[in-house]
């Protein structure tokens, strides 16, 4: 999609999902007004909820077009690889790569939905990923979705139908339902003759494992007992059975998922590993406004940088008027080690804090996202590990024969930050330790959590463990 219309279409979707609830209801400016009168809270509620399903429809459309267009580029590839022909290999091969950006950036607008309705707590949110490759929505059946959301939202005008195929890490349930009052559910809808009867069996089983306690004759447990289901799936096909065994999969999935969210305790899907979330919330500050006035000063003289708590660097630059890579000088000069982070990079990460929810105005969204101005960051980190004592905790970098065993643990599902193969591991004074993922410096570098506010998490991390 060119640029021109892009931007155009994100403009409209960022409308939707930032602006659409209170641009359509009488509003005085005074937002308690909304948040004490009931009649005025409901129909808030209903248009920001209008607002985030006219987004999805528009998402929809536009992701579909984007994969299209991005299929066709890969076949005219292929084309011109096999003729050596490099000059327009490369040519398309830009087009794929901005394709794909300009897809990350539209599931982006759906898991930014996603985070409001969980209240931005990631904890709960990372329980619904688990490593899995993106759904290609051109090959998947959007209709019993739709239809869902339509007859629920009919039936409840407050609530909210998010599709979970639209966003970068739902991967858990067909959509997410959210009716005021009565909270969120996860809903799989299963369609066609084969789900019927793989339904119907699931059912009956069931029902007939919760009369197996008031059986009196050996004729009746002779129906009821387990090997019952064995007996009925032997009289079924191939297909059958492996549709079967993927719905009890994904059953047993979303069942762990809402045990881990309802009870702070169980697998954790991505890993594999028990896990047990802290009950206690631990409020984590950021630099947002930092940045959003570094966008203001950026402006006015091309770039604008700053040093938030001596330890973590931010560079805003104005594309054509002054050069990004000048940041890159300044971390070398310093003797940084840690990788230089672009914010446009958290597009790809799939829990990654959606730009979209920074208290940035709408035409820095645009800047940023379309590269008008380009915001690096990076971090001193010895200088943070150092801030680890008032603490009382202690840091050691760990060899690299340790972090690739530990790696190995994981099987790719997670791993442990390292610079030059040596990951981190942490002890606080009881003697409790911990190593540093990756994943914690996401906080710092798209949610634009303060280094100090990462350091409690980490510190609390180590005390419930």
């Amino acid at each position: 999609m060119k640029q021109e219309k892009f931007e155009r279409e994100l403009k409209v979707l960022i409308n939707y999902i930032r602006a659409y609830g209170i641009q359509h209801i009488n509003y005085s400016g005074n937002m308690q007004e909304i948040i004490q009168k009931e009649d005025k809270n409901r129909e808030f509620t209903q248009k920001v909820h209008k607002g985030f399903e006219l987004a999805q429809r528009n998402v929809i459309f536009l992701l579909k077009n984007i994969i299209n267009e991005r299929k066709r580029m890969k076949a005219d590839l292929k084309i011109y690889r096999q003729n050596k022909d490099k000059k327009r290999s490369l040519a398309v091969s830009g087009t794929i790569n901005e394709l794909k950006y300009q897809e990350m950036v539209l599931r982006k607008i759906i898991d930014s939905i996603a985070w409001q309705l969980f209240n931005f707590d990631l904890s709960t949110l990372r329980r619904f990923y688990y490593g899995q490759e993106l759904i290609d929505i051109t090959d998947s059946n959007l209709d019993s979705e739709l239809r869902y959301a339509k007859n629920c939202i009919n039936k409840n005008p407050d609530g909210f139908v998010l599709i979970s195929d639209l966003t970068s890490f739902i991967q858990i349930g067909d959509v997410i339902t959210f009716i005021p009052g009565k909270g969120l559910s996860i809903g799989e809808l299963k369609e066609g003759e084969v789900n019927g009867k793989v339904f119907n069996l699931m059912k009956e089983s069931m029902e007939s494992m919760e009369s197996m306690e008031s059986m009196e004759s050996m004729e009746s447990m002779e129906v009821m007992c387990p090997y019952y289901l064995n007996s009925r799936l032997n009289n079924e096909g191939e297909k059958f059975k492996e549709q079967f065994l993927r719905d009890i999969k994904q059953l047993k999935r979303n069942m762990d998922v809402l045990k881990v969210i309802n009870e702070g305790e169980g697998t954790d899907l991505l890993t594999g590993k028990d896990i047990k979330i802290s009950q206690e919330t631990l409020e984590l500050n950021d630099f947002s406004d930092i940045v959003n006035n570094l966008l203001k000063e950026c402006d006015k003289k091309g770039y604008a940088i700053s040093v938030i708590e001596d330890c973590l660097l931010v560079g805003v630059y104005k594309t054509g008027a002054f050069p990004s890579e000048i940041f890159d000088s300044w971390a070398k000069s310093l003797n940084i080690k840690m990788p230089i982070m672009d914010l446009r990079q958290a597009f790809f990460d799939p829990l990654a804090y959606p730009l979209y929810l920074h208290p940035f105005s709408d035409s820095f969204l645009l800047d940023i996202i379309l590269g008008r101005k380009i915001i690096k960051m990076t971090i001193d980190i010895d200088k943070w590990l150092d801030t680890f004592k008032q603490k009382q905790c202690t840091y050691r970098w760990m060899s690299i024969k340790e972090t690739a065993r530990l790696n190995s643990e994981f099987k790719g599902k997670l791993k442990i930050f390292s610079i030059d193969g040596k990951g981190i591991e942490l002890q606080n004074s009881t003697g409790l330790t911990s190593v540093i993922v990756e994943g914690i410096f996401s906080r710092m570098f798209t949610a634009l959590n303060l280094p100090s506010s990462v350091r409690e998490l980490l510190v609390k991390i180590l005390l419930d463990s």
